[in-house]
């Protein structure tokens, strides 16, 4: 049996494309221009190679107008707006909607796991607390090993409920003028990351 075809995405326009691209460049945090997959996240076409032969030419388009231009960076093609990009953009914007940000996608998704996991989270710890506690008021002294295992779960759980509790209540909105970078303290704990939460 053949392979069917992908089901063909309607392309943005062109205006939309400049739109993402600015967005691309934004939320990347430095003046970088934007490979091809971070501009179809931007636009919410699907990761594959059926939209990557769709968008090419209208990226040439783009290029060919002056609007956009391509350089490599480490010999992969990306682009970024030009003067006149920019200029196009900006007398275009009040019709253009970009799809959600990513940005924007993974605090949404985050908040929703940490909303449902919390109270869930903070009674594992509770359980850990309480044999903690167990073992200290126990009238025969645990050896050592089962103190280092205990204070190894403890500090994984501990480590879970501050995660939840960073992304309940501590971990703002993004929008789309900035960035969405976690640069503060403990941040090297992957603290907006939910995957440690089931391990």
């Amino acid at each position: 049996m053949p392979a069917e075809k992908p089901t063909p995405v309607e392309l943005p326009s062109n205006d939309l494309i400049l739109a993402a691209i600015e967005r691309a460049v934004c939320h990347r945090g430095r003046n970088e221009p934007e490979s091809l997959s971070d501009i179809k996240e931007h636009l919410g076409l699907p990761h594959n190679g059926w939209t990557t032969l769709q968008l090419r030419p209208k990226l040439e388009e783009l290029e060919a107008a002056g609007l956009i231009e391509q350089s490599r960076i480490r010999s992969r093609p990306v682009w970024g707006l030009t003067p006149k990009g920019s200029r196009r953009l900006d007398a275009a914007r009040d019709g253009l909607t970009l799809p959600e940000a990513g940005q924007h996608r993974r605090w949404r998704e985050a908040q929703a796991a940490a909303s449902e996991r919390i109270a869930g989270l903070r009674a594992e710890m509770r359980g850990v607390l309480e044999e903690a506690i167990a073992l200290l008021e126990a009238e025969r002294e645990s050896d050592s090993a089962t103190l280092y295992k205990l204070g190894e779960r403890l500090n994984t759980q501990c480590r879970r409920v501050a995660s939840a509790t960073y992304i309940l209540h501590e971990w703002q909105e993004p929008d789309d003028s900035a960035p969405d970078v976690d640069d503060a303290p403990y941040r090297q704990h992957g603290r907006r990351s939910t995957l440690d939460w089931n391990s």
